[in-house]
């Protein structure tokens, strides 16, 4: 990851502080829409850059959890609260995934945390599955592949 900084401005009243402007890993762009944002864009990459279509398949499996999320699970009211919950969060965390400078390698590094999740003791059977989903879709977007569709099995 690269980054480059310089002396922001500073206003009469402020103390001085760094901008980080923070450029693709792949095309060298920087990040500057992509940042304010918070979504991947296009005018920040050159054409067909592997960083920014690795970042785009991220966002649209990102969303596919959120529509996951507002499906009603069979399993009762309480579990499904948490399995939205947890959807909702991890949602999130792809999405701030997609928009690093190395999609693929932040993609990694989150399936490593869902696998860490997975061996972890006292976590309940549903957030084990999930995780284990998760964690497989973040591999097959690392490498550069389709994730297996999300589907929310009856109670």
């Amino acid at each position: 990851m690269q980054q480059y900084s310089w002396p922001g401005p500073v206003p009469p009243w402020g103390r001085r502080g760094t901008i980080k402007l923070i450029r693709c890993a792949k095309c060298e762009g920087p990040l500057y829409r992509t940042k304010l944002k918070m979504q991947p864009r296009q005018e920040d990459h050159e054409q067909g850059c592997e960083a920014f279509i690795r970042a785009i398949r991220v966002m649209r499996y990102s969303d596919e959890v959120k529509r996951a999320a507002s499906e009603p699970d069979q399993t009762g009211w309480l579990s499904n609260r948490r399995r939205r919950k947890y959807l909702l969060e991890n949602a999130k965390r792809l999405s701030a995934a997609a928009c690093e400078s190395d999609p693929a390698a932040a993609i990694r590094e989150l399936g490593d945390q869902y696998q860490a999740e997975c061996q972890s003791r006292g976590t309940s059977p549903q957030t084990t599955e999930l995780a284990e989903m998760l964690m497989r879709a973040c591999r097959r977007l690392a490498a550069g592949q389709a994730p297996a569709p999300i589907v929310s099995r009856p109670g």
